[in-house]
């Protein structure tokens, strides 16, 4: 049975081409034509990633799983339609495109590309609590900016930068998703050079402009965000970890951003890009651009580095997880 929440989704979301005009794959909006292999991980904070057979074409797809029961009014659903909306305006190699969204149930299903893995904070939190090795880090980055040099070339702010929602796929190739909180510069024909958000469930990456309110900002938040990523790859865990949100935004708006106590060693050129990242000040803080060319990313190494490391260490070491219940 479908759900009613999402009345308009199956025609309206589900089949569209990018702006782009990049082909697009067509798939059904029926869960009996999937079969799920395995679970993949969580993403985000409300969804879940499956493996999953496309019966029709016996190709494999990954299915993102939301339980629309986990809130009782809609902003769930406003949030996941936004998400969905969102991402249909991109199109990137390193964005995580949306073929099909449908709904059985109270649950909303997403098709994807086959992942090989949750997201990078899952990874992290499953099998290096460390945190990544410096190129490891290094690859990761590297493609997270490719996607926010397209998203400031196409005047849109991601606005939501974190471990949370990157993701690796089945060949090594980085994904951005959590687009939810995407802010796009060009309105009614014409760009806007700042804009205004209100507070989201993002704190601890948030730059200290948006915790202020009474600031507009630009890409600029995403640098920031970025250079706190970059710590949350490199550590495990951002420099606000486990502090309350008032105890952030008070040392955001006061203070420069604290350093991580620990006796993991990581190459000064790491340390400057992020320190570069970090300032205050959004004017002092590089472009996206500008951060291509940036030493650390020397080491860097191919998708495939990250195929023959952390997709094959993930696929060889499984984690057991709760099954799905079977609502239906």
């Amino acid at each position: 049975m479908k759900s009613p929440l999402f009345p308009k989704l199956n025609r309206s979301e589900s089949n569209k081409s990018p702006k782009n005009g990049t082909p697009e794959k067509t798939y059904s909006p029926n869960i009996k034509d999937y079969e799920l292999i395995t679970d993949i991980g969580g993403v985000g904070d409300i969804s879940y990633l499956y493996l999953a057979k496309y019966l029709p074409t016996n190709e494999h797809v990954a299915l993102k799983y939301t339980d629309l029961t986990l809130s009782p009014d809609y902003e769930l659903v406003d949030e996941v339609i936004r998400t969905i909306k969102n991402s249909r305006m991109c199109s990137h190699p390193n964005i995580l495109p949306y073929f099909t969204s449908f709904t059985e149930n109270e649950r909303l299903w997403t098709v994807t590309l086959p992942l090989a893995t949750g997201s990078c904070r899952g990874i992290m939190k499953d099998y290096y609590p460390e945190g990544f090795d410096e190129p490891v880090v290094a690859t990761i980055l590297k493609e997270v900016l490719n996607a926010i040099v397209y998203l400031h070339d196409n005047h849109m702010i991601h606005n939501d930068v974190r471990a949370d929602n990157i993701l690796v796929d089945q060949n090594g190739v980085v994904r951005v998703t959590g687009l939810r909180q995407l802010v796009n510069l060009t309105q009614d024909g014409g760009y806007m050079k700042h804009c205004f958000s209100i507070l989201s469930d993002n704190i601890e990456w948030a730059a200290p402009e948006i915790l202020a309110q009474h600031n507009c900002f630009d890409e600029k938040v995403d640098i920031y965000s970025f250079g706190i990523t970059a710590l949350e790859l490199a550590y495990g865990r951002t420099p606000f970890d486990d502090w309350s949100p008032l105890k952030i935004l008070l040392s955001k708006l006061e203070y420069d951003c604290p350093g991580i106590k620990t006796n993991k060693l990581m190459p000064k050129s790491f340390l400057k890009m992020v320190r570069a990242c970090i300032r205050k000040n959004p004017k002092e803080r590089p472009t996206a651009k500008e951060l291509q060319h940036h030493p650390f990313f020397n080491y860097a190494k191919s998708t495939d580095f990250l195929r023959s490391t952390i997709v094959t260490h993930v696929k060889q070491n499984p984690k057991k997880r709760e099954p799905l219940k079977d609502e239906s």
